[in-house]
This record gives C-alpha cells, sequence and structure tokens, in this order.
C-alpha cells in the first residue's frame, strides 16, 4: 500500500465495515475496524479520533469506542470545539457526519462502521475503501457507463451542490433514465458524491432530485 492520498477523499486509506448483516452484534462490527485505525494511527503517528452523529452516547457500551475516544476525543459535526487533522473512526454516520469525518482525516486514514442511515456501498467503492471483512477493496456497482454520466453530473454542478435550475436539469437529463431502468438508484448516486468530494447538503439534494423528480 502507498502513502499518496486519494485524488477525491485525499486520504491515505480508508477502510469501512458494511451493515450487511442484521444478526451482526455492534461490538462485532467495531472491533475490527477500531484495529484497523489502530495500526493506521501508528503508522501515521496521531492519536485516532471518534466521530458519531451526535455527542450524547446514552446506552453506548463499546470498549473500542470509549479507547478511541480517550485517545484522540469524541467530535461531532454539531460541536465547538476544534480538532487536529488525524485518523478518524466513524460509526453508523449520516452524510453530514461522514463528510464532516471525511474532512477531520484529511491527509490520514478513516474507518467507517455503516448503519442504517445512509448506505455507503458507493461511497466505499468511490473512496476504495477497504472492507475489512474481506480484506478487499470495494468495486462499484453501478455500470461504467452510467459512472461516466454521473461523474459529468458532478463536475458539472457538485461544486455548488446543485442549487442552480440548470443544474438540476442536468442531473435529470443525464441521470433520469438510468433511474427508471434501475442502472442507477438516488441512494447510490448521493453515496458516491460524497466519495468525490461533493457536501453532504449536495449529496442529499442530489438524492431529492433523483427520488421525487424536483
Amino acid at each position: 500500500m502507498t502513502d499518496d492520498l486519494h485524488p477525491s477523499t485525499h486520504l491515505r486509506a480508508a477502510g469501512w465495515i458494511p451493515d450487511d448483516d442484521p444478526e451482526r452484534p455492534w461490538d462485532e462490527a467495531i472491533a475490527p475496524a477500531a484495529r484497523w485505525l489502530w495500526e493506521r494511527s501508528a503508522a501515521e503517528g496521531a492519536a485516532p479520533l471518534l466521530v458519531s452523529n451526535t455527542q450524547s452516547v446514552s446506552g453506548w457500551d463499546y470498549a473500542d469506542l470509549d479507547e478511541i475516544a480517550r485517545a484522540g476525543g469524541h467530535a461531532t459535526p454539531q460541536g465547538r470545539t476544534r480538532y487536529d487533522h488525524g485518523p478518524v473512526f466513524v460509526f453508523v454516520p449520516d452524510e453530514r457526519s461522514l463528510h464532516f469525518a471525511m474532512d477531520l482525516a484529511r491527509g490520514y486514514s478513516l474507518a467507517v462502521v455503516e448503519g442504517s442511515l445512509v448506505p455507503l456501498a458507493e461511497w466505499a467503492a468511490g473512496a476504495a475503501a477497504i472492507n475489512l471483512l474481506t480484506g478487499e477493496v470495494t468495486t462499484s456497482e453501478i455500470p461504467d457507463e452510467v459512472r461516466k454520466d454521473l461523474d459529468s453530473v458532478i463536475f458539472y454542478g457538485g461544486r455548488n451542490g446543485w442549487t442552480g435550475a440548470d443544474e438540476k436539469a442536468q442531473v435529470r437529463r443525464y441521470l433520469a433514465g438510468h433511474i427508471r431502468s434501475r442502472r442507477l438508484n438516488p441512494d447510490q448516486a448521493a453515496a458516491y458524491a460524497l466519495s468525490q468530494g461533493v457536501s453532504d447538503r449536495g449529496a442529499k439534494r442530489l438524492r431529492e432530485i433523483l427520488g421525487r423528480g424536483r
């Protein structure tokens, strides 16, 4: 593995645990991600940081998360404490906390445990994230020609988060047919967009445009 940064996420490495087994206990999902991030932390010379959707952890009883929080802190998008960039563990993120975690991990490594809030398979593929259950780099399920159109849409309107009428029209023109043919779904498009530097608000807006025809 090289230490080159990913061209769009600017991460040194990414690993994730997919939420693909409803019977898997959370601690069994957390443990391999935590081990991997501690290894990356040692190699990168910085303490890992925990990111979650909210500061409240009532009901949590996960020793691995507590250990990371004690080492580097516990950040949320709503928090006011500033943290230095470093390796990050983000637990069951939504779009906002994932984008926040990616920014904090810039130049370092990011470990993600997927939850039910946001499907992340196409984010993982776009970020070249390792599936920490299999050891394999995640591959996309989006056909190449569909991803080419999606890349065009991201290039044209992703920086502004598809706020303009022309940008929204281009989304529908390029991608509506792929949605109708079920070669792409709104969740896949939004997750992939997050891996390509689109903001959390932009990714949500892309999902809404594709899902509701707006």
